[in-house]
């Protein structure tokens, strides 16, 4: 399973669903109604399981969407079955997710069962899958994901001494996957490693894996700066002696976030160029090095990968701001265009207020 929640992390989920896709994905994964009905909208008919909680009353559009639903109570499972009755998507396909220890949304052992058995008896619904999450599975050594893995075991036992049929099951997110747990039932699911980016710094991506995003905007101005200049809302910065500025249109509304201000850095001209002052709604500004040349339109390089832009990677920059990086990945706000690229070329493009479809491909 392809995981494409959060505008697929924040790059683009119908680009990112149809590439998995034609990569061999068999599935996708999405939290929310909407984000499913997204993907149905530019054409992507391809198993779509809503991995968490929904209202009840979102039941109807999930069933109309198409959209596999996950079920962890009986409320909700109430709802599903009436909509299925009256739907012409039936059977509509239930996950249910088993509660291991994650503490999150998911039945204990004795209702997964029950709700099991609901379902295989209901004509309008199938079971499609039972699921897991792991709590911990990016600590390498941590014993509570053996401990999870175990109870999830017992839980299929028992589905299976009740007479049910073993539906297609899946454990693993992405720490499961690089780390070798939970990785032996029909399905896997990658979310961040899908990205190119560690569940944590203790677990390693598979060789030749790398960061699929990379931020960049470009210099509107140049701003010589002397000596007892400030920068900035509340002057946070004051020059101590002369130096070159330059203005960057970037900001926390797009994702930069302000707890960058005065210690973030970008790079331009392969140089590092750090920010001066407090980080704007819409713009920054960074330092020039006083032996670099840097105009107005240059590129700045504001999150990569790529050791030669001397610019952050998505981890240096969550480092700064205390948070990891699945939080600065989908904090990427939809008003900063995604260029997709690939092989080097530019295959498509989302620019707001003008999006256009993902392509038609495989």
């Amino acid at each position: 399973m392809a995981v494409v929640k959060a505008d697929a992390y924040g790059h683009g989920a119908p680009w990112v669903a149809r590439a998995a896709l034609d990569a061999g994905a068999s599935d996708l994964g999405v939290a929310t109604v909407g984000e499913g009905r997204i993907l149905r909208q530019h054409g992507i008919v391809a198993p779509t399981i809503l991995l968490g909680a929904i209202d009840p009353s979102e039941a109807v559009a999930a069933c109309e969407a198409g959209l596999q639903i996950t079920v962890g109570e009986k409320t909700l499972l109430d709802a599903v079955q009436l909509a299925a009755s009256e739907t012409r998507q039936r059977p509509v396909a239930i996950h249910v997710k088993v509660d291991t220890g994650l503490s999150r949304y998911g039945a204990s052992p004795d209702l997964a069962v029950a709700l099991a058995s609901r379902i295989v008896a209901d004509d309008n619904v199938r079971l499609a899958g039972i699921s897991t999450h792991f709590a911990s599975a990016d600590e390498p050594g941590e014993p509570f994901t053996t401990e999870q893995l175990q109870r999830f075991e017992e839980t299929l036992a028992r589905v299976g001494a009740a007479g049910i049929a073993k539906p297609s099951v899946h454990a693993a997110n992405s720490a499961g996957i690089l780390t070798n747990q939970g990785t032996s039932y029909d399905m896997a699911r990658a979310g961040i490693a899908l990205y190119g980016v560690r569940p944590s710094r203790e677990v390693a991506l598979a060789p030749g894996m790398r960061s699929a995003m990379r931020l960049e905007s470009r210099v509107a101005r140049i701003l010589p700066l002397r000596e007892g200049d400030t920068v900035g809302y509340n002057r946070t910065f004051r020059a101590s002696s002369s130096t070159v500025g330059a203005l960057v249109p970037i900001g926390y509304a797009d994702g930069y976030r302000r707890a960058l201000s005065g210690k973030g850095w970008v790079g331009i001209r392969g140089r590092s160029c750090h920010v001066l002052g407090r980080v704007s709604m819409d713009q920054i500004v960074v330092e020039v090095p006083a032996e670099a040349y840097v105009g107005v339109g240059d590129v700045v390089h504001v999150m990569s990968d790529d050791p030669g832009t001397r610019a952050p990677g998505v981890e240096d920059i969550a480092a700064l701001c205390g948070t990891n990086a699945y939080e600065v990945l989908v904090g990427i706000s939809q008003r900063v265009p995604r260029i997709f690229v690939e092989c080097g070329e530019v295959v498509d493009r989302r620019v707001p207020g003008g999006e256009t479809p993902a392509p038609e491909r495989g």
